[in-house]
Parts: C-alpha cells; sequence; structure tokens
C-alpha cells in the first residue's frame, strides 16, 4: 500500500496524507519501514525518503538496524545537525536519510543561515517521502504543522505500535 500510494502520489498538489501503518511490537515495523523507503527510491516514485525520528537513541538504533537490512554500497545517511541535513537534501545522491524531528523543525532558521533562494526552490521541487516511526508520539502539535509547512510538496507515512484516536487522545480528556 506504501508503494502503492506514493506511486499515486500527485507532486506538486501539496497532499501530505500518506497515510499510517500500525503493528504490533516485534511485528516488523523497522523492516518494513526501510524495506518501503527502498523501493520507493528503486522504483523512482519519490527523490528522496527520510526516516524521521523522535529521540537520539532512536536514529543511532534505526541506523544500525537499516545498514544490516541495506544491500551491499547502499548508502544511507544519518544526519548530524540540521545544517548537515539540508546539504543531504540538497545532494542528489543522498536517497535514504535519517533524521530527528527537531533537526527537521529548525530547517527553516537553517535555510536562513546558509542558503540561497534558489538551494530553497530545489528542494522543494523534490518529491520527499518522509516515513515517521513512533508516529503517535511526534506528528501532531507544532512540530508537525513545521514541517508540513516548510515541506509542501511531501508525502507522510507514520509508523507507530500504539495509534492515537479519539478515544484514547489524552488531549481530549481521555486516557
Amino acid at each position: 500500500n506504501i508503494m502503492k500510494r506514493t506511486k499515486a502520489q500527485r507532486w506538486g498538489n501539496h497532499t501530505p496524507l500518506g497515510g499510517y501503518v500500525w503493528g504490533t511490537t516485534g511485528c516488523g515495523k523497522t523492516l518494513t519501514s526501510y524495506k518501503s523507503g527502498q523501493l520507493v527510491t528503486d522504483k523512482n516514485y519519490a527523490d528522496k525518503v527520510i526516516f524521521v525520528v523522535d529521540r537520539v537513541e532512536l536514529s543511532d538504533q534505526s541506523f544500525d538496524e537499516y545498514n544490516s537490512f541495506a544491500r551491499d554500497g547502499e548508502p544511507i545517511k544519518k544526519s548530524k545537525n540540521t545544517h548537515d541535513l539540508f546539504r543531504m537534501l540538497l545532494n542528489s545522491k543522498d536517497r535514504l536519510i535519517i533524521t530527528s524531528i527537531q533537526k527537521l523543525t529548525r530547517i527553516n532558521e537553517e535555510k536562513a543561515k546558509y542558503v540561497n533562494q534558489a538551494d530553497v526552490e530545489k528542494i522543494n521541487g523534490k518529491r520527499i517521502v518522509f516515513i515517521i516511526d513512533e508516529a503517535h508520539r511526534s506528528q501532531f502539535g507544532e512540530m508537525h504543522e513545521r514541517i508540513k509547512n516548510t515541506f509542501v510538496n511531501a508525502l507522510f507515512i507514520g509508523f507507530t505500535g500504539t495509534p492515537i484516536f479519539s478515544e484514547n487522545d489524552k488531549a481530549d480528556g481521555m486516557t
């Protein structure tokens, strides 16, 4: 379904809704997320796949696991900081990237410091798929809105073991 949705994406029409994958602990979400990203770039359905995590420990763990799944010589990049992420977004060879939601939220500040408008337009023209790990923890609120407003041409796909529905949304007073 991730492949079908990405293939069907009408890039440039600002439709970021890709969907989510809900699975229990140990069902293979990490492998599925990586394999999906790999296939999306292999089939050239997108220019880049950005794997988004919500904390440093998960970034390191995902990087190690993704490298164990990767084919020989397949580069998986992990951003060290926001400036590094910005350079990876510009580089056409960096197609599979792991970063944190915190670095993504600071990307506008980075753009203002280090780049010109031509670079910004180049990034905005790319077909980017965000695959978000632990989507139930990070894909809402101000940070998520900042990312969606920055990457207006992107597609978002979340992976979660604990989806938040109205019945269990703490913001609605539920537990």
